[in-house]
């Protein structure tokens, strides 16, 4: 174990040394950026998961731990390589460097943490033990959004209720959908949710804006959320034999609302 161990070490130093191109350094769970490498340094903010920053170059090895050098927003960053995964920036979704709305092959825009002003989350939470093998459909139980304006707002809100009335250290969903057709990041592919009590470790949350206990979600979100499956399954962040699931169907609730908990019944991989 030791020698394997090892190798991928070297293997990771070979890699970041001699690629090609441009290379960003990209979030697997939402971890602290220092002002140097180790643990005893100031932390600069915290980068969400799937968020990426531009790589240095540099790696520092601290108690047995690399830590890698990044461009935090014009200041010198370091993270530790446990959270980290390298790849061509071409590649990554850099929406921590005010680009906005990110997208990779196949996925919707996805409106990032950052342009939606999210809060930091309170502390570090852990990343999902496992690819996840199901998706809980949820809905907000508030009023719709129809304009990426209204949306933020909205976002923000569902944010503040978790952080600041249920004592949450970040907003629950994996992610949220509005009726603009926007997806916005929540806590993202990789992290672990506070979405739908019991499953939050086995399953992601996807949130449409909105209460939709007599009527159904505009086209817009309804497609929003389709291709936001098609898009984690495809890129491997969700397993292919994924089962779609209302939130009422694993907790005591009429989430998501009877009509779109009617509608997704007709969907592909759903299961009660």
């Amino acid at each position: 174990m030791e020698i394997k161990v090892q190798f991928i070490s070297v293997c990771i130093l070979f890699h970041l040394q001699f690629s090609t191109g441009d290379e960003c350094a990209c979030a697997t769970g939402n971890v602290h950026v220092r002002s140097g490498a180790g643990t005893t340094h100031s932390i600069l903010g915290t980068l969400p998961t799937d968020s990426c920053l531009a790589f240095k170059g540099h790696l520092s090895t601290v108690s047995g731990t690399h830590w890698a050098n990044v461009d935090y927003h014009g200041q010198d960053g370091w993270i530790s390589s446990t959270y980290l995964t390298f790849r061509a920036c071409s590649l990554s979704n850099s929406h921590n460097t005010g680009t906005g709305s990110h997208s990779t092959n196949g996925c919707p825009p996805i409106v990032s943490r950052s342009e939606w002003h999210a809060r930091a989350p309170a502390h570090h939470i852990g990343p999902l033990p496992a690819v996840p093998g199901n998706v809980y459909i949820h809905h907000g139980a508030t009023h719709g959004c129809h304009t990426k304006a209204d949306c933020i707002k909205l976002v923000q809100s569902y944010q503040n209720y978790h952080m600041d009335t249920h004592g949450w250290p970040d907003i629950g969903y994996s992610f949220i959908i509005g009726e603009d057709g926007n997806v916005y990041e929540g806590r993202g592919w990789n992290t672990i949710g506070a979405h739908t009590y019991n499953h939050n470790y086995d399953g992601l949350g996807f949130c449409v804006m909105g209460d939709f206990t007599s009527h159904v979600p505009n086209d817009l979100a309804i497609n929003a959320v389709k291709s936001l499956i098609d898009c984690g399954v495809k890129s491997g962040r969700i397993t292919q034999n994924y089962v779609l699931k209302g939130h009422r169907d694993v907790g005591q609730t009429s989430c998501p609302g009877d009509k779109l908990y009617a509608l997704i019944n007709t969907w592909p991989h759903y299961h009660h």
